[in-house]
């Protein structure tokens, strides 16, 4: 078991390198956006080839490739493919001390232990051994579809409101949360992670998540909050207060 952890991140190092070698061509650093979820599925897909051979195993597999081919195709697609550079990446490079270029490959490297970090989840699904799916399988699948359905929902919300250049996106989930799109990812991997709930060791799993929370609601959403108020002004600062961060509410403040 330790063998395979370990191959694994050397798996995701040397990818990893590769992105930031396709960064240096391209001059576009978003480039890892795109090979964040691949990089998920990838190890995902190694710890389930490496598993128990089951139905739970199987099903997982399809609904991880779904998930990450989705994100992956769709952030291509809209921003990799037109030279769309993320300012995220271009404004925390300009805390950086040292080179650009080496900045971001210490920031990709950073973004490969994450991935392995929360792709161990599906080392925990792999080595269940319990009877054919169950009812808490059923729940699992559910809640993940439920995740990859409201995540693509959101993000075609946001290309839609995009036809309108410098308003803010209130259309559908966006008027419930401001950021829809990473809520629902983060509830696809709470379902991922009621996959391991058969053990006791299976608990550890719920740390996959919690990760992914961390970085929702204290690294990417506030990075792309801040853009969106440059961007935006008095617009943005007026949609933030009626509209809830990150869990959904059905009924909006009142301004």
């Amino acid at each position: 078991m330790l063998i395979t952890i370990f191959t694994v991140y050397c798996l995701l190092f040397a990818g990893m390198s590769l992105v930031w070698l396709f960064y240096v061509w391209l001059r576009n650093p978003a480039i890892v956006d795109v090979c964040w979820s691949l990089g998920l599925m990838l190890a995902g897909l190694y710890y389930l080839w490496h598993g128990d051979f089951s139905a739970r195993n199987m099903l997982v597999a399809i609904l991880l490739i779904i998930w990450a081919l989705r994100l992956a195709i769709y952030l291509w697609w809209t921003r990799v493919r037109k030279g769309h550079i993320d300012k995220r990446y271009t404004e925390l490079a300009q805390s950086w001390k040292l080179a650009r270029p080496l900045g971001y490959f210490l920031n990709y490297q950073l973004q490969a232990a994450l991935i392995w970090l929360i792709s161990l989840l599906f080392m925990q699904i792999a080595h269940v051994r319990t009877l054919p799916l169950d009812a808490l399988d059923g729940f699992a699948a559910a809640v993940t579809l439920l995740g990859i359905l409201g995540e693509s929902l959101a993000d075609w919300q946001l290309q839609q409101s995009r036809k309108q250049p410098g308003s803010v996106c209130q259309l559908g989930l966006w008027a419930h949360s401001r950021h829809p799109n990473y809520f629902f990812d983060w509830v696809c991997w709470c379902g991922f992670a009621l996959f391991c709930l058969h053990t006791v060791s299976g608990l550890l799993g719920l740390a996959s998540p919690l990760i992914l929370y961390i970085i929702f609601t204290r690294v990417t959403g506030p990075l792309t909050e801040a853009g969106s108020l440059r961007s935006r002004g008095a617009a943005y600062v007026a949609y933030q207060r009626i509209t809830p961060f990150f869990f959904p509410t059905l009924r909006r403040k009142i301004d």
